[in-house]
């Protein structure tokens, strides 16, 4: 048997044994948290595995955290972690580490969604600088998603908040800093603030809520008091209509998108 087939059956081994491993965790947690925590149903103790794609080995020390409330928790050896701390139906979780993309994906927490979910976490990869002759003071990122935000940027079909910006106003309220950048209308009711359409807000009874998006998933909680400045290296405002990407536009958001990009670490 050649080299190279014996490394991709021993990954393949490594990653069906690691799903095996994380289904057997799953069930000894669950009947863990039954037997010590009779008032908790089962299916709060949802399990998640984080693993690496190449090697199929488990990450260590991955953030899970839920973007709603905050809190957070790191994988174990394992590569695994249960999500007693997403609220009761679920939310968005981003799952996190030095050396990999971040990963941001809706999760559900009910007595229906009760199986195992594997993550694999690609890593970042390294490149060597390139030979220039002037100085480029721009950041270059990684992530596939925060170099299409410099490409639209580049484009100027919407506003921006670069991450310059955002660093200069880490202790700030994201509804303020959004507010001073980009002119948009931050309607607050005691702590909850949310971004409104100026343009259609007339047209709709003076509300017309703008869709929120963060790392491209649609966030449960458009609430801007709960977002942390210091965690986000772009912003993107796109009043409505032909200005907002298409792939953000699929229900015709007449209102208009924010989109909100994690930092790299």
């Amino acid at each position: 048997m050649r080299l190279i087939d014996r490394h991709r059956l021993l990954v393949t081994g490594r990653r069906l044994g690691g799903a095996v491993a994380l289904s057997i965790a799953a069930a000894q947690l669950s009947a863990q948290g039954t037997a010590t925590a009779p008032a908790l149903p089962a299916y709060r103790y949802r399990l998640l595995g984080v693993y690496d794609p190449a090697s199929g080995e488990p990450v260590e020390g991955a953030e899970v955290m839920d973007l709603l409330t905050k809190t957070s928790a790191l994988t174990t050896k394992t590569g695994t972690v249960a999500l007693i701390f997403v609220p009761d139906g679920g939310g968005v979780i981003r799952i996190r580490k030095v050396g990999y993309q971040p990963v941001t994906m809706t999760i559900g927490i009910s007595p229906d969604d009760t199986v195992p979910v594997t993550v694999m976490l690609s890593t970042t990869a390294t490149t060597l600088p390139a030979v220039v002759t002037t100085t480029d003071s721009a950041h270059h990122y990684s992530s596939p998603r925060l170099r299409e935000f410099e490409d639209r940027l580049k484009q100027g079909f919407g506003q921006f908040i670069t991450e310059a910006d955002l660093r200069k106003n880490d202790n700030g309220k994201m509804s303020n800093v959004v507010r001073r950048f980009t002119g948009m209308r931050i309607d607050c009711r005691g702590s909850t603030c949310r971004a409104n359409s100026s343009r259609q807000a007339m047209l709709r009874g003076g509300v017309c809520p703008v869709a929120l998006y963060i790392d491209g998933v649609p966030a449960t909680d458009s609430n801007l008091e709960n977002i942390n400045v210091n965690e986000y290296a772009a912003v993107e405002f796109y009043p409505g209509g032909a200005t907002v990407p298409p792939l953000y536009n699929k229900t015709n958001r007449s209102c208009g998108v924010m989109l909100l990009w994690s930092r790299e670490r």
